[in-house]
């Protein structure tokens, strides 16, 4: 059987230990998820494996030649190549053999009863059609089909965008077809509708393995089978299972070490006690044989749990049953983007904007706080409202200040210790409080601006992706917290598995024009798929199926959707 034999005893970078003690064999078929905190390098773990680091104690053995595809960070070497070149190198073996082909052609020309030369051609044809020469091109079509890049292709890549080329090269790789891809965050930069066609393609199309890592949990769990966890400070661990079954069983794993380990504590601290009593009475021969037996003793060592962040977020007792509400309002900066002929924000929903692609959606949101204004019509605001505005660029803090001074800009002048105790919810050290913000990676930079929020109560809380930068413990963190928040959300979001867990509505803006679907992202997609152009929980399990739609699906289809939404649902919960 094809399989990686990986063997990593220690991995130092500036003398610093990095990785060790990593024993994994990568099996054909395996398709795996590689996750762990932000600075766990994984990445670093990813290079090793597909042989761009070298430099480390251990070996990897390659059992049957297996061909690797890695998705680059670095997507091309020749930026004067078209996108059509480019994706056609994937076929570098098939491009060799063509102009084989063509130079025997040229020579039988010349030399048409030439039996090596006919010979040789025969064979070469065979090669060619073995390995699919007349669908290559078909290929290239349908992958920069459904990546969205079709209309690039006759363009160069130096006059297409960062995120374009994120596309080329995710398509490049899979092209190619590897034995086994190595696909390091493949869905950042890349639009929703290109993600879906992605996790279609591994499911449905992909036959060989991979091992992929992504902040993207809903990918993971439609991809991957197999979750290897990576943490600082302990081995790496296994799971045979998806994300959101790896989430349950690390909770339960982790728990059963506290538990075990806390045991073992009390049952030390009870000999030590035994054996301190006797040891200068007349029983000092048993105390001895006690304390022998408890050094013989071998003791667990105190397990390694990550803390995970705190998030808190205070709200108004105050309000009214509509927050806001737009009338045949046009929204854009200049010149309008998109139209809305009328929706109303209610009190308690928790509403995903989301788009066909990236534009407009900060420039909503800045009309919405009157950073902007609307263009045109009628747009309200309950007069009392009171918004605490999450901004994905983290507009609301001073690069260039000092943490503390963040808070004081806000009108937050706590005294040192409150603040570190604020701060400690989201896992910065005393010594932080004096760092400047620049300083600080994405994710400190979030949840500080999340540590000033939570200062403030507000009954609209609206979020510009959220989870951008944060790690898997974090994100789910935030959900926890969030589902507490008792007043009314909106935010966009590219986290389906966030979205999932949170919404009650959407706000789809497609065609120039803002529709409404209800509760997630699956709702909306079903319905569209099944042209059902109603207003309808299709997915929750308490909706009262209306005769129209069971018309539409069957009895048998409502039954069965009602069924497995609801438990899906229960799972999420």
């Amino acid at each position: 059987m094809k399989h990686l034999k990986v063997k990593i005893d220690k991995l130092e970078i500036s003398w610093v230990e990095i990785l060790k003690n990593i024993d994994i064999t990568i099996n054909s078929n395996d398709r795996i998820c590689l996750v762990g905190p932000n600075g766990a390098w994984k990445t670093t773990l990813l290079k090793v494996l597909t042989w761009e680091m070298k430099s480390y104690d251990g070996h990897i053995d390659n059992i049957w030649n297996i061909s690797i595809g890695y998705l680059h960070q670095v997507y091309s070497d020749n930026e004067e190549k078209t996108v059509r070149e480019e994706l056609a190198s994937g076929f570098d073996s098939i491009q060799d053999l063509e102009d084989k082909i063509i130079a025997i052609e040229s020579q039988m020309t010349k030399d048409p009863t030439n039996m090596e030369l006919i010979d040789s051609y025969t064979s070469l044809l065979e090669q060619f059609n073995n390995i699919g020469w007349n669908d290559y091109n078909n290929k290239i079509h349908g992958v920069a089909n459904g990546m969205w890049i079709l209309k690039l292709l006759d363009k160069k890549l130096l006059e297409i965008s960062w995120w374009q080329r994120t596309k080329v090269a995710l398509a490049k790789v899979l092209l190619e077809s590897p034995d086994i891809l190595f696909l390091d965050e493949p869905t950042n930069f890349i639009d929703m509708k290109s993600v879906e066609w992605l996790e279609s393609f591994l499911q449905n199309k992909w036959k060989w393995w991979y091992v992929i890592i992504s902040h993207d949990r809903e990918f993971l769990d439609k991809t991957c089978s197999k979750t290897y966890e990576v943490q600082p400070n302990r081995p790496l661990t296994f799971y045979h299972c998806n994300y959101s079954d790896y989430v349950q069983q690390r909770s339960a794993t982790e728990k059963k070490k506290v538990d075990n380990y806390k045991r073992e504590q009390e049952f030390i601290d009870k000999e030590e006690k035994l054996i301190n009593r006797f040891r200068a009475w007349s029983r000092a021969w048993w105390a001895k044989s006690r304390g022998k037996a408890l050094e013989k003793m071998e003791k667990m060592e105190q397990p390694y749990i990550p803390k995970k962040p705190k998030f808190f977020f205070d709200f108004t007792w105050e309000h009214p049953e509509k927050i806001l509400s737009f009338k045949e309002c046009f929204i854009g900066r200049k010149e309008p983007l998109f139209y809305i002929q009328e929706s109303i924000l209610y009190a308690w929903q928790r509403i995903w904007i989301v788009w066909e692609n990236w534009a407009w959606k900060s420039t909503f949101l800045k009309s919405i706080v009157w950073e902007l204004p609307i263009l045109d019509w009628f747009y309200s605001k309950w007069k009392w409202v009171k918004i605490s505005y999450y901004s994905q660029m983290h507009e609301e803090l001073d690069k260039n200040k000092t943490i503390k001074e963040n808070f004081e800009i806000h009108w937050l002048h706590y005294p040192e210790q409150h603040l570190i105790a604020i701060l400690t919810h989201y896992l910065f050290d005393r010594a932080d409080i004096d760092k400047k913000v620049s300083d600080l990676s994405w994710g400190q930079t979030s949840k500080l601006l999340f540590a000033i929020l939570w200062q403030k109560d507000c009954s609209l809380l609206i979020l510009d992706e959220p989870t951008n930068h944060l790690d898997y413990d974090t994100r789910e963190s935030l959900e926890e917290s969030l589902r507490d928040f008792k007043w009314t959300l909106l935010f966009i979001s590219h986290d389906r598995y966030f979205v999932n867990k949170l919404s009650t509505n959407i706000w789809f803006i497609s065609d120039w024009e803002l529709s409404i679907s209800y509760w997630n992202y699956e709702d909306y997609k079903y319905k569209q798929d099944h042209n059902i152009d109603m207003d309808v929980n299709i997915f929750d399990e308490e909706a009262q199926m209306n005769l129209v739609l069971e018309e539409k699906l069957w009895e048998k289809e409502v039954k069965r959707l009602q069924t497995r939404f609801g438990k899906w649902k229960k799972r999420r919960r």
